[in-house]
């Protein structure tokens, strides 16, 4: 009986571990590319709730100055008046971007009948700046004096008159968000005649993005 003869393994084929390389460096690939676009989705949703999230400027009266008052009332009861006004106002951009706005637009009602309209220039608040603006206002005496309650009112002591105030912008994020911005203001305003100042000042503002 012949003797057995063993049996001689075969080398593995250098394809094999070629191919088993070139898997795992796919597979590598695969895992690099997958965890930098997990990271970049990351990032984006953190600066679109921080850096691109655009908030709401706020408009703010910061006083309105009575630079001149005159009443006369003559013996026919006949009224004369002249009045102007300074508004000092302020507008806050919280944003990490500037705030660029057009021509403000302040208008003056006595009793729902506009007397007053002065447009102020544009300008530009820095990110997470202030802007200030002086308006002066002058008010048109006949529409003033032409109102039935004015004489009443000149009587009590004092002339109640409201402002309304609209400024237009855009918030500009790195090129990238830009929004439109109206930024509105109403105020009530109660003027002492005998001290020619402001006695009472109460405002409210909004933002149409």
């Amino acid at each position: 009986m012949e003797g057995t003869k063993e049996a001689i393994p075969l080398a593995p084929a250098a394809g094999n571990d070629y191919d088993n390389t070139a898997r795992r460096r796919r597979l590598k690939c695969c895992g690099c590319v997958t965890i930098f676009l997990l990271l970049l989705i990351i990032l984006i949703i953190i600066l679109i709730f921080t850096v691109f999230k655009v908030k709401d400027p706020k408009i703010k009266m910061n006083g309105i100055e009575v630079t001149n008052l005159d009443l006369n009332v003559n013996s026919r009861l006949q009224i004369r008046a002249n009045m102007s006004l300074v508004a000092d106002m302020s507008i806050k951009n919280p944003n990490a971007a500037s705030f660029k706005f057009g021509n403000t637009t302040t208008t003056i009602y006595y009793h729902d009948t506009a007397v007053a309209e002065v447009r102020g220039p544009p300008g530009r608040a820095k990110a997470r700046g202030t802007a200030r603006m002086n308006v002066t206002v002058d008010v048109m005496a006949d529409r003033l004096v032409g109102s039935s309650d004015f004489l009443r009112e000149v009587s009590g002591g004092s002339l109640m008159m409201n402002s309304y105030s609209v400024v237009p912008g855009r918030v500009n994020v790195m090129n990238i968000v830009k929004k439109h911005v109206v930024v509105k203001m109403n105020c009530t305003i109660t003027i002492d005649i005998s001290t020619k100042s402001i006695k009472d000042m109460i405002c409210k503002h909004k933002v149409k993005i």
